[in-house]
């Protein structure tokens, strides 16, 4: 039951990332680099918080890492010119 319940978590994560990027290259969502950045160091610490608390769910903590990873390295090739401050 524990890893039904991981790799619907999992996919949910996958599914809101997805959603995520979409949001931004269809201009949907104007997130700062920061904001970005902090929701890839959340997903990346989240994902070593499942490694540490699951003895079998390495793979759902990698994955976890992975698209915090990336998430976070997007945030560090974008335009800084594409948010506007109010």
């Amino acid at each position: 039951m524990l890893d039904f319940g991981l790799m619907m978590l999992t996919v949910f994560i996958i599914i809101l990332t997805l959603i995520f990027y979409a949001g931004i290259f269809l201009d949907f969502i104007k997130p700062s680099i920061l904001q970005v950045h902090l929701l890839g160091i959340h997903l990346t610490l989240f994902g070593v918080i499942i490694l540490l608390a699951f003895e079998g769910a390495r793979g759902f903590g990698f994955t976890f890492g992975l698209i915090g990873l990336f998430i976070g390295i997007f945030g560090s090739f974008r335009n800084p010119g594409m948010t506007k401050d109010q």
